[in-house]
């Protein structure tokens, strides 16, 4: 029998090979675009995304295994003794999403599924370009997650509910981030203004350096990340065997366990400036979005983004070539974290944030730049707007069910089927700005560009419920085990 070692590794293998099928789908969808064989190059980029979900799947399954048989072993070695029906149970009950680095993995092959549906159906290649960039980020932010390590799933989590309702959360938000794709290709395929396009754009994008940079960022132009530290976890099935995990530290503050950050040398005023400047691009924009397009305000984002570009850039190189960092005086670090900490891809989660910032931002200039070019690209208005609101219409019941099961399970678990916890309760506003798109469609009979930017307007809602708790912006909750 394969162990749960060669297991992780053949899956890491294997992810890698989802990553490689994944980005050349991109690029062929891309290239299909402007070619003049573009059924033929579409085709091969279609081959290429079976190739990446079938490796995908293979992945998933492959974690599922491997933590099925932590689980029994974990046991084993505490002296139980497991009957065939146990061990099927045990092996069965631990799925591959129940930390933040394995939601990130399956969300990401649920986006891609969904859009193998939809490409059979409407075909919209410029979609599946969409699709398989969020999917690549996806897999790419869960690379920056610190705790990838399989272990034995908590008492709380020991559950069939498990495997019912946080999966039909998790594809319900894939399916809400395809629609979200098609209906901001709708905005920019219905003519929606660029000023009006930059102001949403150059806003979220300085809000949300706002967010990842804290309080720091503000007060003190410092940035502050959490340090790693490596450490040695033994193979449960393989004696003598270790795996090496990288953690990010954590001191005492009262009685809790919370996140140790430390400023990074020379990245907060270059953050800061970029977020000042963005701000300074959203209010010009938003003052003249009567314009079709406004060169100021195009010059304030352009000016935050190359100021982003060298903090973000400072940013990886001091991670890159971090030396040891010394504890602040006065900090209790959580007992059994042993330094030297350094900083280190696998522990700095919010790099993810300052990296999707700057993707997006690029993504705003090209458009900005090459608008009329790609409004030519991008296929009837009336088809995306149909993948959105098909793609609402089935996500947003599962969603729906997925958060009754939730309190079931956690009358089961805490004793009450509902306590505001802060997944809780984004859970339910996201399910209820997306009641709102399907009223107003349904029952108002709007569409175009209103609900469209409704849609994209509640996808940013699903954003912050999926990652808000895990990053702690939030507050302490009892959905938190997922943090990275």
């Amino acid at each position: 029998m394969i162990s749960a070692d060669e297991l992780l590794t053949a899956g890491t293998a294997l992810r890698f090979a989802t990553i490689g099928s994944y980005a050349g789908a991109f690029a062929g969808y891309v290239g299909s675009l402007g070619a003049v064989k573009k059924i033929r190059i579409a085709t091969v980029a279609t081959v290429l995304a079976v190739m990446g979900v079938t490796a995908h799947t293979a992945y998933l399954i492959s974690r599922w295994i491997a933590a099925g048989e932590i689980e029994i072993a974990a046991r084993i070695n505490t002296g139980d003794v497991l009957s065939s029906s146990d061990r099927f149970w045990y092996m069965v009950s631990h799925p591959p999403y129940t930390n933040l680095f394995d939601a990130l993995n399956f969300t990401g092959w649920a986006l891609m599924i969904a859009w193998l549906i939809v490409q059979r159906r409407w075909g919209l290649h410029v979609v599946g370009a969409l699709a398989a960039a969020i999917a690549l980020i996806a897999m790419g932010e869960a690379s920056l997650v610190s705790e990838q390590n399989i272990e034995p799933l908590v008492p709380a989590l020991q559950s069939y509910w498990i495997l019912i309702h946080v999966a039909m959360l998790f594809v319900s938000y894939a399916l809400f981030t395809l629609g979200a794709a098609a209906a901001l290709l709708f905005l920019v395929r219905a003519g929606t203004k660029t000023t009006v396009l930059g102001a949403a754009q150059a806003g979220i994008s300085a809000l949300l350096l706002f967010v990842s940079g804290g309080s720091s960022l503000i007060t003190r132009a410092a940035y502050e990340m959490a340090p790693g530290w490596t450490h040695l976890v033994p193979s449960r099935l393989r004696p003598g065997k270790f795996l090496t995990s990288v953690q990010a530290v954590h001191q005492i503050v009262g009685e809790k366990s919370v996140k140790l950050l430390v400023e990074v040398p020379g990245v907060g005023p270059f953050l800061l400036a970029a977020a000042l400047i963005l701000t300074a691009g959203a209010i010009v924009y938003f003052l003249r979005r009567q314009r079709e397009s406004d060169v100021t305000g195009l010059r304030l984002v352009m000016a935050g983004f190359a100021l982003l570009t060298i903090g973000l850039g400072v940013l990886v190189y001091r991670i890159a070539t971090g030396t040891e960092i010394s504890v602040p005086p006065g900090v209790q670090i959580a007992p059994g974290e042993t330094g030297p900490f350094q900083f280190g891809f696998a522990s700095n989660y919010s790099l993810g944030l300052v990296a999707l910032i700057w993707g997006t931002t690029l993504g705003f200039l090209v458009t900005a730049r090459w608008r009329t070019a790609i409004e030519n690209l991008l296929p009837d208005k009336r088809r995306l707007e149909d993948v959105t609101y098909r793609m609402v219409i089935v996500g947003w019941p599962l969603l729906g069910v997925g958060i009754v099961m939730g309190g079931v399970w956690a009358n089961e678990a805490w004793g009450r089927f509902w306590g505001w916890d802060p997944k809780e309760t984004w859970a339910l506003i996201t399910w209820i700005v997306y009641a709102g798109y399907l009223h107003t469609r349904i029952t108002l009979g709007w569409t175009g560009k209103r609900t469209a930017a409704i849609a994209v307007a509640a996808f940013a809602v699903v954003v912050f419920t999926f990652m808000g708790v895990n990053l702690g912006l939030t507050g302490d909750g009892l959905h938190s085990y997922g943090a990275g």
